[in-house]
């Protein structure tokens, strides 16, 4: 029984191995590369580099991270936002498929944490809130079009395609040497195996178990050199006019442990805790412009629905001790509440704001230093409307490759002036910064 085993594993690893061998990895590659040589020029399918190096091509180009909606290409991001003292941990969902395939859908989960402070103030009144929240989001990824400068024939000067078909074709000889020279040296390696070395399995067993790993482990490899290569290549050479992508995203934040506001509607009446239900729903499309000439472009435009309150929105009346007191206030059970500020005299009630919103970002050429503009309009009891100016800046690692990004920016809050500043008075510019961290591996 145990030899049957041994020649059952042998020739189920000789078939495998003989369908994945150095010669059938070349051929992959070299498959690839004439697919995208073969397009012309002026095509509306016309590619520079494989999908799966476009995928990290704009990796790097998406790598501009402030909220928890925003696309990353990676496993795992976090972000943080000082106005809403908002913390997000978020993990992309995305089965590896092993082919030359673009992303063309990517699933996040996440937790989103409020961490109380007494100076969080953003465009709504996030001051002294505790929250814990489920965030879930799904982006559909469009396709993602290459324009070339000039795709005129001309024999006296290659064009940008031209350009980047002979490197890529460069960088697959130079791969097709390093396989062939991976597996001389697994030849060598498998000479020196005694047929004693695994207990229960002959030498020939042995040797095609290795080699089958072999070839998997070098096939993942070489996938991912090939297109990391490319896509280290377009980014150098700028070989390229334009290439614009776009995306669609919804997202949702799901409250687990909820704020709750001590609010009485007058001061001869009597405090009681109100509990919110901040649930949001929001949808966003955004498209890219990556330009060799003009830089990166981002416009981004959504719209949302926010289960708002009286209490984020300034429509309730801050007091605190001295002058509850002096009001003749007749509620002594919350003197806590009254002397940190946390207490509120007015009518509170939950509603629904819908929203909408357009954001603005630019990078110059080869510039990590970036303007971004935001205008936010909210419609029904809560119908401020609000900008924020800032400035982007992403950081990059030795690969040369974003590591974090930050947004340095200016918010101005009900610019047409809707709030009862009398009653509560809103802080209408506010100094912030949002970060976020991409984490872990590509989704390629």
């Amino acid at each position: 029984m145990r030899y049957l085993f041994s020649i059952l594993v042998f020739f189920i690893s000789a078939s495998l191995i003989k369908a994945q061998n150095g010669d059938s990895i070349i051929s992959h590659l070299q498959s690839i590369n004439n697919t995208i040589t073969d397009i012309p020029c002026g095509s509306a399918d016309a590619a520079a580099i494989s999908n799966r190096a476009m995928n990290i091509f704009l990796s790097d180009k998406t790598g501009y991270l402030s909220a928890q909606s925003d696309l990353s290409y990676f496993t795992n991001y976090v972000t943080f936002n000082t106005t809403e003292s908002r913390l997000t941990v978020n993990h992309n969902f995305q089965e590896a498929t092993g082919a030359d395939d673009p992303i063309k859908k990517l699933f996040s989960i996440g937790l989103s944490i409020n961490i109380p402070n007494n100076y969080a103030s953003a465009f709504l009144d996030y001051r002294h809130e505790t929250g814990l929240g489920i965030i879930a989001g799904y982006k559909w990824l469009g396709k993602v079009k290459t324009r070339f400068a000039d795709c005129s024939v001309n024999q006296n000067k290659a064009t940008q395609k031209e350009k980047m078909d002979a490197l890529r074709t460069g960088i697959v000889k130079d791969l097709a040497t390093e396989i062939k020279n991976k597996e001389a040296d697994l030849r060598i390696s498998l000479k020196a195996i005694d047929s004693e070395s695994v207990q229960g399995l002959n030498s020939d067993s042995v040797k095609s178990i290795i080699e089958q790993n072999f070839y998997e482990e070098l096939n993942e490899s070489i996938d991912g050199i090939f297109a990391t290569l490319q896509a280290e290549t377009l980014t150098k050479t700028m070989n390229f006019k334009l290439i614009s992508t776009h995306w669609t995203s919804i997202h949702c934040y799901v409250p687990v442990v909820f704020s709750k506001y001590v609010v009485a509607p007058s001061q001869t009446d009597a405090f009681q805790k109100e509990k919110s239900y901040p649930f949001e729903l929001m949808l966003n499309h955004t498209r890219l412009w990556e330009s060799s000439r003009t830089g990166r472009w981002f416009a981004t435009f959504g719209g949302g629905i926010l289960f708002n309150n009286s209490k984020l929105s300034y429509s309730l009346d801050k007091i605190n001790y001295a002058d509850y007191q002096i009001m003749g206030g007749t509620d002594t059970q919350h003197d806590e509440e009254l002397k940190n500020d946390k207490a509120y005299l007015g009518d509170y009630k939950n509603y629904v704001t819908p929203s909408l919103q357009c954001r603005m970002v630019y990078f110059p050429v080869e510039y990590h230093l970036g303007i971004s503009i935001l205008v936010q309009q909210n419609f029904g009891s809560y119908n401020f409307l609000n900008t924020r100016i800032g400035i982007p800046v992403i950081l990059i690692n030795s690969k040369k490759t974003p590591a974090v990004s930050f947004e340095f920016y200016v918010s101005l809050t009900d610019l047409t002036n809707k709030a009862d500043l009398a009653k509560n008075p809103v802080n209408k510019s506010m100094v912030g910064m949002s970060m976020g961290i991409p984490l872990s591996r590509l989704m390629y």
